[in-house]
């Protein structure tokens, strides 16, 4: 009975960690299409909020307009020691899903020192007994980013998918060196 139990919890597990890394299902919205008008990082606050709405100035996370349904899902961050974390399901220009969440760099516990030491060595983080997860920081070491785009094939560094996310992460990296 016990290993019926533990078989069921490590399902219930990966189950939880392949359909969003822990989303709790909480939508709202990101910034209005008034709010994400510039393109320079400097112009956004350096917290959570400036780098979400300064990567929807590109389009590459959909903000939210009166006709459009939220683009986001709250994810439960204190799983990887991260104080604000989201998964954006929707993209203007490709179907990727990105993940980005705030480490309280001032603060930092356990967990989040050992994932983002993990994300700074390797390039992937673990927790419990799931699969490794591809990850990438910022360069200022606040912000984690996890890309996801399962039609991104490595070989071609021509696809437009690659240029993307290339993109994408270039802009990441660079919030508020």
């Amino acid at each position: 009975m016990k290993k019926i139990i533990a078989a069921l919890a490590a399902a219930l597990m990966i189950s939880v960690f392949t359909t969003g890394c822990f989303g709790m299902g909480q939508k709202t919205a990101v910034a209005t299409g008034d709010e994400a008008l510039s393109q320079e990082a400097a112009d956004y606050e350096n917290n959570f909020e400036g780098l979400c709405n300064y990567l929807a100035s590109f389009g590459y996370i959909n903000p939210v307009s009166d006709n459009e349904d939220v683009t986001y899902v709250s994810m439960d961050y204190e799983l990887v020691g991260a104080d604000k974390g989201r998964k954006f399901t929707e993209q203007t220009k490709k179907k990727a899903t990105i993940e980005i969440y705030e480490f309280n760099t001032d603060k930092k516990n356990a967990t989040a020192d050992e994932v983002i030491k993990s994300v700074k060595n390797d390039g992937v983080f673990k927790i419990y007994d799931l699969p490794e997860v591809k990850a990438l920081l910022s360069d200022n070491g606040k912000y984690m980013m996890i890309y996801t785009d399962k039609t991104i094939n490595e070989e071609n560094t021509e696809s437009d998918e690659y240029k993307l996310r290339d993109e994408i992460v270039t802009k990441f990296k660079e919030f508020h060196k």
